[in-house]
């Protein structure tokens, strides 16, 4: 008896440990604490507040709850040097507090210094190591959006400021004031200190409108930009700038006008540039361009121009292009072009995966024409390299992706 009672108590004393230590690897929230007593306490202490603005119906606040508030190194720096607070923003006290703190999604994570006063913000979902990083900015007195602020607003516009502030606005999800700040900026640069790798973190992050006088400038003088910072960098920060803002117009939704003038002066840049990657980029442009005018006829001769003179980008865009025209074209010959961009990409298609999907829409461009008995042969070779695919396990799986970026409120 006396041996079955140590173990019992052996096992309790583990029980016990195991607790403690789990509580030791989580921030120590305070819940749904009284706002005027949480600033009495941190008079007391002398401590900072931080608070973790979320609702119950946020995905990405119960990962920062699961992932990122559990986590060491996390827990350590809050319960050292914070008072913690969880606040529902649509419960008591928080549905006032939402307002008075400008809270827009969710989580926000705001950074009070011991009298109460906002210093810092931080909106979205993050991983620990980041989280953590951009906390601390709330406690180092050059990069707390407070001083940040203050330092803008008296005039400071060294790039390295500017860089920091930029981040800040970014952290704070002030995307109004972010993209006017960020354009001012690049606009006032001269060319010359539009080169120099003092300035590439702000272009690298912030750039984002390719009509840009500057962002031109850049294209047009890649070869001396390239000098001072790593080509690879600035050819992915110069393509991708201006592809998403294609993808952007090809998505235009809501009262809005379309940016017709931006278009065009992106439309003439790109068939006057010698950037190599322009004519990809000019068929893309004027794909989605016909495509949103719903102009057939230039449309198809666009996707016909971008297959075979080589501009897809992978085999992937041309099955696309395919589909699309056999989805939504009654005419035949649409369908017949179609069939040769096909035939096109599984001629150069080597890796399994791809053909399956090459070869499923060669089969519903053959039915479409009437070939049924080639259409069905077509459609079992697919098939077959699906499986292939399948056993050498490089199968494309389409997994639905959440971005954590933060959530906005609902709409009532």
């Amino acid at each position: 008896m006396k041996i079955q009672s140590r173990t019992l108590l052996f096992s309790i004393a583990i029980l016990i440990s195991t607790w403690a230590k789990a509580q030791e690897s989580s921030i120590n929230f305070l819940e749904q604490a009284k706002w005027k007593k949480v600033l009495r306490l941190a008079k007391k202490q002398n401590k900072p507040i931080f608070v973790d603005a979320y609702t119950t119906w946020c995905g990405p606040c119960k990962i920062m709850d699961r992932d990122v508030f559990t986590n060491k190194a996390v827990a350590d720096f809050f319960n050292d040097n914070f008072i913690s607070v969880k606040m529902d923003m649509e419960k008591g006290e928080g549905i006032e507090l939402k307002t008075d703190w400008d809270i827009k999604a969710f989580p926000t994570l705001l950074y009070f210094n011991p009298n109460g006063d906002m210093v810092h913000r931080v909106v979205g979902a993050f991983g620990a190591k980041e989280f953590l990083e951009y906390s601390k900015h709330a406690t180092n007195e050059d990069l707390m959006a407070t001083n940040l602020q203050k330092r803008f607003d008296a005039g400071e516009r060294d790039a390295a400021f500017m860089y920091n502030y930029l981040v800040s606005l970014r952290l704070g999800y002030h995307k109004e004031l972010e993209s006017k700040v960020s354009a001012n900026y690049l606009n006032s640069l001269a060319n010359e200190e539009l080169l120099k790798v003092e300035n590439w973190n702000i272009i690298k992050h912030f750039m984002s409108d390719p009509t840009l006088r500057g962002f031109q400038y850049l294209v047009t003088n890649k070869a001396t930009l390239t000098k001072v910072v790593d080509e690879n960098e600035v050819e992915n920060k110069l393509y991708k700038t201006i592809d998403k803002q294609i993808q952007a117009w090809s998505y235009w939704y809501g009262d809005k006008p379309f940016e017709t003038d931006k278009e065009d002066n992106l439309l003439n840049f790109l068939q006057t540039s010698n950037y190599e990657k322009a004519p990809v980029l000019l068929g893309k442009l004027l794909a989605n361009k016909y495509k949103r005018l719903e102009d057939k006829d230039q449309y198809l001769a666009t996707l016909d121009h971008i297959v075979k003179f080589n501009l897809a980008e992978s085999s992937s865009d041309i099955v696309n292009f395919a589909n699309n025209i056999v989805n939504t074209y009654t005419s035949g010959s649409a369908w017949a072009k179609a069939l040769v961009w096909l035939n096109i990409a599984d001629a150069k298609e080597t890796r399994i995966e791809h053909k399956a999907a090459i070869l499923t829409a060669k089969s519903k461009a053959l039915a479409k024409l009437g070939n049924k008995t080639e259409a069905e042969l077509t459609e079992l070779a697919a098939k077959k390299a699906d499986k292939q695919a399948e056993a050498a396990g490089t199968k494309i799986h389409t997994v639905p992706m959440m971005k954590m970026t933060g959530m906005t409120p609902k709409k009532n």
